[in-house]
């Protein structure tokens, strides 16, 4: 098949160096980058759609679903292959989704049930993926083990610029008080599913009129969910990672790699963000201890750092995530913790034992290698297509 690789922001090009390595033909659309959620001007999907006239693809695909995009596949009647990594992802709401020709993948199984429900035709569930043919290109220098190296670290944000911040003190004590209550119940607690908050109507209907639904843009969401989820979801995951970081700290050494503003952390030596490409994967290899703190929007599955922690043959220490359990031994091949307590915990015990500490990489790393490579999962995803056009 000829495909033609849409660009979103944000994402890499691992999708069509992993379908060239399949022996597929791939080319790049160059003209302009798409964000699903704020898309470009009008004017650049009519340069797409112009250059679809100009050239023949099979089938055009990118990271996530920008529905402007479908809805020109759909006209031309060309096959459209997004693979989704964020949970929830608002433009699978758009009744662009229902496109039949669509080819939807969704990593979270959670947001996969759910989305199940709403006539999507060709909705599927698949796990991300390493690029390993990448990640092991790397060369590992004597000065990055001197700079890079690290007992614990986290690359990440920490989202500390989200709409609760910003609105919460514009909020009658009722209203402020139903958000600070999800966020105390929720904080910390990995030892159960956190489902996608929806908050209530009364506090919904009160956002909506105060500072208009046109402005939230909520899409086709349901306003009590996309409220929640943009007002909660954001807000915890700024809460969590700096009371991981912060506890953590008080006893061992912590290194973060981030843009975000440190004023809320105290003895983490705090970092610039790093290259994905390049001296992020270098950390991951490097650190004893790579943590997990994922985002409390994905609510079962296995996001993209696990993946890539593991797939550079790094200690993954995560909160614990229900398909963990799915894919991985628990204290085999990857550790998970549920609350503060037992992090501290894990964190002392590993930092102390190395030889247990570099089973469990290697473990890992020949569990990702086996199944969760680019390879193996692009041909799960494209023999699924291949079988429903043929």
């Amino acid at each position: 098949m000829y495909f033609l690789f849409i660009r979103v922001a944000n994402s890499t090009m691992d999708l069509p160096w992993a379908l060239a390595e399949l022996g597929e033909q791939v080319k790049a659309y160059g003209a302009a980058e798409f964000n699903p959620v704020y898309p470009p001007a009008a004017e650049e999907f009519e340069k797409l759609d112009a250059f679809l006239s100009e050239h023949h693809f099979d089938c055009l695909i990118s990271y996530l679903f920008v529905p402007e995009i479908s809805d020109i596949c759909q006209r031309r009647k060309i096959p459209y292959i997004g693979w989704i990594y964020d949970s929830p992802l608002s433009t699978l709401f758009h009744p662009a989704a229902r496109n039949p020709c669509n080819y939807l993948f969704i990593f979270d199984r959670a947001e996969y049930e759910y989305m199940k429900c709403m006539d999507i035709p060709h909705l599927y569930y698949l796990p991300l993926g390493v690029n390993l043919s990448r990640t092991g290109a790397l060369k590992i220098t004597a000065e990055d083990e001197t700079t890079l190296g690290c007992d614990i670290s986290f690359i990440g944000n920490l989202y500390e610029y989200n709409s609760y911040n910003r609105f919460i003190h514009l909020f009658p004590e009722e209203i402020a008080a139903e958000l600070k209550l999800y966020l105390l119940d929720n904080l910390c607690n990995w030892h159960k599913d956190r489902p996608w908050p929806r908050i209530s109507r009364r506090t919904a209907d009160y956002i909506a009129q105060t500072f208009g639904s046109d402005v939230l843009n909520h899409g086709h969401m349901d306003l009590d969910l996309f409220l929640g989820i943009t007002f909660l979801s954001k807000k915890l995951a700024e809460m969590e990672r700096v009371t991981v970081l912060n506890t953590l700290a008080g006893q061992f050494k912590v290194d973060l790699y981030t843009r975000s503003d440190p004023s809320f952390l105290s003895n983490v030596q705090v970092h610039p963000p790093v290259s994905y490409y390049s001296n992020m994967n270098k950390i991951f290899y490097l650190s004893r201890v790579n943590l997990n703190i994922t985002q409390p929007s994905i609510e079962t599955g296995l996001p993209q750092r696990i993946l890539d922690i593991m797939g550079c043959g790094g200690f993954c220490l995560s909160n614990y995530q229900r398909e963990i359990d799915d894919y991985f031994k628990i204290g085999t091949e990857i550790e998970v913790f549920h609350d503060l307590e037992e992090l501290k915990d894990k964190v002392s015990y590993y930092l102390s034992h190395e030889e247990e500490r570099l089973k469990i990489s290697i473990n890992g790393y020949r569990r990702i290698r086996e199944e969760f490579s680019y390879l193996h999962q692009l041909k799960k995803l494209l023999n699924t297509v291949k079988e429903d056009l043929a």
